[in-house]
């Protein structure tokens, strides 16, 4: 059962897949082996918020390497915003999961062993991780994956998301149990693995396809003018997927600048309508200026 606003249940055919945390209205996170009995190629989920409302979903994008996978919610309109607010772990940070398999089973709880430590997961890829000391040595900790990982309160830090849960660790004198060591992956490392929270990304779903009229005008006036040809728009899929990567072609000043403070204006209102995790907008207004000044100065940008 979820455990807070942003924590979720994942099911298919009303058989429970496991747990997943909104890390805005439109995705849902969860651990990729929670995954693991979907039927073929299916692709349809249920997603369960704290207050029962059951919601469509899709996958969209699995890094079974890393072990994640992200699932576009197909209402977003009809999920509050109780949306997290992110942090970076540190050692000794207490932290506690927001979700639970059942009301039968305990909350887990316990302190940041190491904020950031190597790791191969089950998945073979290595990833930056957190490693958690649970308090609760239950032996067997399936069922709590994918599941959101929450700094508590104190009194010099407010509660903040800090990860995803992924990993049991085997006891190693009884390897059939598993060890009070837990793993999870932290937000940076979440971030980097999804093109969906890019900025190159987000520039492209905010910029609409052109016509062909449009394209074909635009061609000729740069030409004569600058002798700057356009890059042909990019259209977003109607399913979601990730368009393809545009060419990389010379950009004036004026255009980089303008389509800067596009993005930026755009990320403003979506934070404000909590369509898109305020934690992350500082981040990606660095990256457009980033992008801007490179651009500007004669490079190709992000």
């Amino acid at each position: 059962m979820p455990g807070s606003g942003y924590a979720v249940d994942l099911y298919q055919a009303g058989t429970p897949l496991g747990a997943g945390l909104l890390l805005t209205r439109c995705f849902v996170l969860t651990a990729n082996h929670c995954l693991r009995y979907l039927r073929g190629d299916e692709e349809r989920v249920s997603v369960r918020l704290g207050d029962g409302t059951a919601l469509g979903g899709r996958v969209c994008r699995r890094v079974e390497e890393a072990d994640l996978a992200l699932i576009e919610v197909l209402e977003p309109e009809l999920v509050p915003p109780a949306l997290p607010v992110g942090d970076l772990p540190r050692r000794g940070d207490r932290w506690r999961g927001l979700h639970r398999p059942s009301l039968s089973d305990p909350h887990l709880s316990g302190h940041v062993d190491e904020h950031s430590v190597d790791y191969t997961c089950v998945g073979g890829g290595r990833i930056q991780a957190i490693q958690l000391l649970a308090e609760q040595t239950l032996g067997d900790y399936s069922g709590y994956s994918g599941g959101p990982v929450e700094r508590e309160s104190t009194f010099a830090c407010e509660p903040a998301l800090l990860g995803v849960l992924i990993e049991q660790y085997p006891d190693r004198q009884a390897p059939e149990r598993a060890a009070n060591v837990l793993f999870a992956v932290p937000l940076r490392e979440v971030m980097s693995r999804f093109p969906h929270f890019r900025t190159d990304h987000l520039l492209r779903a905010l910029e609409p396809p052109a016509s062909t009229a449009e394209r074909a005008g635009r061609q000729e006036e740069q030409s004569a003018t600058r002798g700057v040809v356009s890059p042909p728009p990019v259209v977003v899929p109607a399913d979601g997927a990730p368009a393809p990567e545009a060419p990389c072609v010379p950009v004036s000043v004026g255009a980089a600048v303008a389509k800067g403070e596009a993005l930026l204006s755009a990320l403003k209102e979506w934070s404000e309508r909590g369509l898109i995790d305020p934690a992350q907008v500082a981040g990606l207004q660095v990256h457009v200026a980033k992008n801007v000044i490179d651009l500007a100065l004669g490079g190709e940008g992000a």
